[in-house]
């Protein structure tokens, strides 16, 4: 009766630890998708500021020959 006793209480150490190891595991995998949808929104964010960066340049540039155009005319004219 010992021996049955013993080794379910070893079933139930293994059952415990089977269980503790599959929450850690959980954990990790919950942990790792947190970490991926963090990425992704920095990289989203990365892309946005980019194409705003880039928008701002266009515009500018289209500005700047727009202004020197104008003062070329003025020159002409004048």
């Amino acid at each position: 009766m010992d021996g049955m006793a013993n080794a379910s209480a070893q079933q139930q150490m293994v059952n415990s630890d089977q269980n503790q190891a599959q929450t850690v595991g959980t954990q990790m995998q919950a942990d790792n998708q947190k970490q991926q949808m963090r990425r992704w929104q920095i990289m989203q964010d990365s892309q946005t500021k980019k194409f705003e960066i880039q928008q701002d340049v266009t515009v500018n540039k289209a500005k700047t020959g727009d202004k020197m155009f104008s003062k070329w005319d003025q020159y002409i004219r004048s």
